[in-house]
């Protein structure tokens, strides 16, 4: 009963204690507490962990209370935390300031050891945390071992140095590990809520880059097709079919609406990829007001046109393909493109061909920051490739290369059959899948 009872005001000053340090963290974001950590972080940010954790150690030192004759407080959780998230020489500081104000509560012969065992708990942290980084299975083990060692290490100074005071720690072993088990679920916690709230704010972020990202493939989109001899050859063909073919300068005329609608209209950053084939449909009768019936374009499903609606993409994702092969496969006023959906168990590959004169000379790959764009690169290409990773956070990829079985190119894009939905951009969602993976790991 006893244990149980230690557990139980431990938790409550615990509690107390991760929730002000935790409001204290938050006024900056939880980015630059993980971020940085250890010889990584900034003097100023280690600076700012020594103050910070330094004043809740040792008020953790002066939540103690008394059982069976020994003291018990939470300083270690301070201690600890400062190891973890500003490394060696933070956890040293810290402890070293816990530790001179526990051992002033302390009888004097006391001091050094009281004080060498905060230091030793600050050191092992920041170790620790350099080794073995900060997940929730380190963080637990750590503050585990790392206890143990403290006390452990105590326990073989008093039984040399004052034998009696060993054999009365001893015979209470039980309470020493429900004090360790209860500081562990404190710097677990803390640490647990700081990681989540990093993930949020990563979430958050990423959200926002996606949207972005499609702003502007919508906005590039536009641009290469508002271009003036776009416009010039789709009004001059209008005006021409108003006078010799009404029905079909209505029909031009609505496709022209459908496809402003669903590029500047539509905010939503995905839709379905049988949604994704009819605006191509729209975009390709439009531009046949260039290539009149030189152009020829085909999308075959395969066997997959019944998933096409539930297979959610990115929207505008296709567009810029098509429009590569247009701009680079024409010659003589002719193109034809086509468009295959081939299936695997877990992915999708749309591919995109043409039976154009030029193909690359190389494989297309994805460029870093400041590369040279490639001749074949089209509008767009390195913007589909990021939306893609980012929508499917990696599970998606983006090639083109020179056809194998006959003159042209090759754009290849393959998706999980399995989309990430709706979620993907709710951060709700996101913060309730968050808390079910904390609770239930």
């Amino acid at each position: 009963m006893e244990a149980l009872h230690l557990v139980l005001n431990l938790l409550e000053k615990v509690s107390v204690l991760v929730a002000l340090a935790l409001t204290l963290m938050l006024l900056r974001p939880a980015e630059v507490w993980l971020g940085q950590r250890g010889p990584q972080a900034s003097v100023r940010r280690r600076l700012v962990l020594v103050l910070l954790l330094s004043g809740l150690a040792i008020w953790g030192s002066f939540l103690g209370f008394e059982i069976d004759g020994m003291q018990f407080n939470i300083r270690s959780v301070g201690v600890i935390l400062a190891g973890y998230l500003g490394g060696v020489w933070v956890g040293l500081a810290v402890g070293a300031a816990a530790g001179i104000v526990y051992a002033l509560e302390v009888p004097s012969h006391f001091f050094p050891l009281v004080f060498a065992a905060s230091l030793l708990e600050g050191t092992l942290a920041g170790l620790w945390s350099r080794r073995f980084g900060t997940a929730v299975a380190s963080v637990a083990i750590g503050a585990v071992l790392i206890q143990a060692a403290h006390h452990a290490g105590l326990g073989a100074i008093l039984t040399w140095v004052d034998s009696a005071t060993a054999t009365f720690h001893l015979e209470r072993v039980p309470l020493h590990l429900a004090k360790i088990a209860a500081n562990a679920v404190g710097v677990l916690l803390f640490m647990g809520l700081l990681s989540l709230v990093r993930e949020l704010e990563l979430a958050r972020h990423d959200a926002r880059a996606s949207r972005d990202l499609a702003r502007d493939a919508r906005l590039e989109a536009l641009q290469y097709q508002l271009k003036p001899h776009f416009l010039f050859n789709l009004l001059n063909t209008l005006a021409y079919l108003i006078r010799t073919d009404a029905p079909r300068a209505r029909e031009l005329t609505l496709d022209l609406a459908e496809f402003l609608r669903y590029t500047l209209a539509n905010d939503a950053d995905q839709t379905t990829l049988d949604e994704e084939f009819a605006q191509l449909s729209r975009y390709v009768d439009l531009e046949r007001a260039r290539f009149g019936e030189g152009l020829r374009f085909e999308i075959d499903p395969g066997e997959e046109v019944d998933v096409l609606g539930q297979v959610r993409v990115p929207a505008l994702i296709l567009q810029p393909l098509v429009e590569n092969a247009f701009r680079h496969a024409a010659r003589q006023g002719r193109v034809y493109v086509r468009i295959e959906v081939l299936a695997s168990a877990h992915h999708l590959e749309i591919r995109v061909l043409d039976d154009g004169p030029s193909p690359p000379a190389q494989p297309w790959r994805p460029r870093h920051a400041g590369a040279a764009r490639s001749s074949r690169g089209g509008v767009g290409l390195q913007n589909v490739y990021e939306r893609l990773a980012r929508f499917y956070r990696g599970d998606a990829s983006l090639s083109l290369r020179a056809r194998d079985d006959a003159p042209g190119t090759l754009a290849t894009l393959s998706i999980p059959r399995t989309s990430p939905g709706k979620a993907r951009h709710s951060l709700g969602e996101q913060v309730r899948q968050k808390l079910r993976e904390v609770i239930d790991p």
